[in-house]
């Protein structure tokens, strides 16, 4: 009985194999050296040689629609012919063997067996697929099958109907876009489910549910991916924010979600294109053409697309000369409001009336920064010809020192009065300003507290306010629109 010669070379080193597939699905391997002699049998016919008589043994009558072989009395066994063990098949209406393969010196040295060992596990091996394969292929068993997939073609096509009737109905678009891959992920479980059904159609079953499962790892690698690069990028700049000076890491931490987010963003794109790729060499799509179309797309959009390049070139500048950030209260050209949305293409603002509008940055001529490390009330009120004027300017600059010193006020203001004085006079009144530096974007609501204590504070004193001493209380505008 031939056994196993040993060696000191890998085995896999020395032998090329093929497999031997039954439905699609690999039963064993048989080898051969990978340098064989020039007389013996290459494995490429050998591999033909024993995927026909599999064919024949699976052959269909197609006068009864059975199978020659009966999968009751069906059996595997293993038959000596001189020094070789051959595996041959028979049942009940054929009971002369009939060959399969022959298991050889070359398969057992490279299962690390002997060939009697091996030619009962590849019987057994056999033997199941065999019967398995033969039994799928009965006409009752495709009848039924055949049953199961029509009830699942009606119930797959009764729920793509519920589903596009809850289509009309869902008004959050995320929980939309769940159920339309919901429902294709349905569709493609179906009909992977009905080409396992037939012995004709499982190989392009299982080819669905290799390629299915490539895809899944290469989508869940590409979201692990990201998740992790993104907990990376934010932790990095925020360290960086930390490492500068005392004075400007407030600043410097505003500035964290709007790089991280614009990092984050771009990074995000690189894997999705590498995510794609994967994807297309999973499918079997040459990657090289796919490249080069591309690429010629790519330069032929480019013509158009000059402005998009200049957009994000200036998203660039923006970040790293922190001409602002989000949060910021900014007027760029027509448009003023808070920062609300800040990537390398554009920048969101929304308005005092909620209005959100969005602005490419190469459309950025000028922007007015009212929020960069702290703020100001331009404060102006109007007093009668008529009053005491040191008396007014007393009142106000007493009014805006108790401000400061309001508790509830004390990170609010900064420097409660920076300068004061007359600013105007006419014969409809006496304009008085101040100018009071707030924290960033504090000074909206600072001057409406202002507006209130002033003139209660002006009532008190007996202070008439423009040329009408009964006249009420009108604030002048601020120079910066309040976006409340």
């Amino acid at each position: 009985m031939p056994g196993l010669v040993p060696t000191a070379t890998p085995a896999a080193a020395l032998f090329a194999t093929a497999p031997v597939t039954i439905d699609g699905t690999t039963v064993l391997r048989i080898a051969a050296l990978a340098n064989p002699p020039a007389d013996a049998m290459p494995i490429q016919t050998r591999s033909f040689l024993i995927a026909g008589a599999i064919s024949q043994v699976l052959a269909t009558d197609p006068d009864s629609g059975k199978t020659v072989y009966d999968p009751a009395s069906f059996k595997v066994s293993v038959q000596k012919e001189g020094a070789e063990d051959v595996l041959v098949v028979s049942d009940a209406r054929h009971p002369t063997p009939y060959p399969i393969l022959t298991v050889t010196t070359d398969d057992a040295r490279r299962a690390n067996s002997n060939v009697a060992d091996l030619a009962v596990l590849w019987q057994s091996a056999l033997q199941n697929a065999l019967v398995q394969a033969l039994e799928r292929r009965q006409p009752e068993a495709i009848h039924r099958n055949a049953e199961l997939s029509i009830r699942a073609a009606i119930a797959l096509a009764l729920l793509t109907l519920a589903g596009l009737l809850l289509f009309r109905f869902l008004r959050n678009r995320a929980a939309a876009t769940i159920l339309a891959w919901i429902l294709l992920l349905v569709w493609i479980a179906a009909i992977t489910y009905a080409l396992l059904q037939f012995p004709q159609t499982v190989v392009y079953g299982q080819g669905i549910i290799r390629t299915a499962v490539r895809v899944v790892f290469v989508w869940l690698g590409a979201l692990i991916a990201d998740r992790l690069i993104a907990l990376a990028i934010r932790q990095a700049v925020h360290w960086w924010a930390m490492l500068g000076p005392p004075g400007r890491q407030a600043r410097s931490l505003l500035r964290v979600p709007t790089i991280s987010g614009a990092l984050v963003g771009f990074t995000t794109f690189i894997i999705v294109i590498i995510g794609v790729l994967a994807t297309l060499s999973v499918l079997q799509v040459p990657i090289a053409s796919v490249v080069t179309i591309g690429g010629i797309a790519a330069v032929a959009i480019g013509f158009a697309a000059q402005s998009l390049v200049r957009d994000c070139l200036g998203g660039l500048l923006v970040l790293f000369e922190d001409q602002y950030v989000e949060g910021d209260y900014v007027a760029i050209g027509d448009a003023n409001g808070i920062v609300e949305r800040l990537t390398l293409r554009i920048v969101q603002v929304r308005d005092g009336r909620g209005n959100l509008i969005t602005i490419p940055h190469s459309s950025a001529i000028q922007v007015v920064n009212s929020s960069r490390t702290w703020s100001r009330v331009d404060y102006r009120v109007t007093i009668a010809v008529v009053a005491d004027l040191s008396k007014a300017i007393e009142v106000l600059r007493d009014t805006l020192t108790a401000l400061r010193c309001d508790e509830r006020w004390r990170d609010a203001i900064l420097e409660p009065v920076e300068w004061i004085g007359v600013e105007s006079m006419s014969r409809n009144g006496v304009v008085l300003r101040a100018a009071v530096r707030t924290a960033p974007l504090r000074q909206f609501e600072v001057r409406r507290e202002l507006n209130l204590r002033v003139y209660e504070a002006l009532a008190q004193a007996g202070i008439p306010l423009g040329n009408d001493p009964s006249a009420p209380f009108v604030a002048p505008p601020d120079a910066s629109p309040d976006p409340s």
